[in-house]
């Protein structure tokens, strides 16, 4: 007996304006939105996404591929979903002292903002940090 159309795996691609990052099946993947966390499965409904910052973790069986993200669009079709993302990094990319440092830089940097401008892109920053060290943890 056939499988329900869109009960296979996920065709997942994504990428970055540096470089094309994965493209391969996926069981699910979850992913920071503007709106929260999400999540992706087979039969997902179609959807448009905006993205923010933090984890991208596309699982397929055991195998888990993880990114840190920010800013960009998720689009879900049938069983393709494809991620254009502002930025991205790997694990195995993470600089974690650098990062770190950075990370110290903006939060002191947050405790005396010299306009709101400058607030948003220091928020920015921080949230860009953070989601990189979390994928060292």
């Amino acid at each position: 007996m056939a499988a329900p159309a869109g009960s296979g795996p996920l065709r997942v691609v994504v990428v970055s304006p540096a470089r094309p990052l994965f493209d391969g099946a996926a069981n699910h993947l979850s992913i920071e939105s503007l709106a929260g966390q999400m999540g992706v499965f087979p039969r997902h409904a179609d959807i448009v996404a905006a993205l923010g910052t933090g984890p991208l973790a596309i699982h397929n069986g055991s195998k888990a591929d993880r990114y840190a993200v920010s800013g960009g669009f998720l689009k879900v079709g049938g069983a393709q979903v494809t991620i254009l993302v502002d930025k991205a990094v790997s694990a195995a990319e993470v600089d974690e002292a650098e990062v770190k440092r950075e990370l110290d830089r903006a939060i002191e940097a947050l405790r005396h903002p010299k306009s709101d401008e400058e607030f948003t892109r220091l928020l920015a920053e921080r949230a860009w940090a953070q989601a990189r060290l979390g994928l060292r943890r």
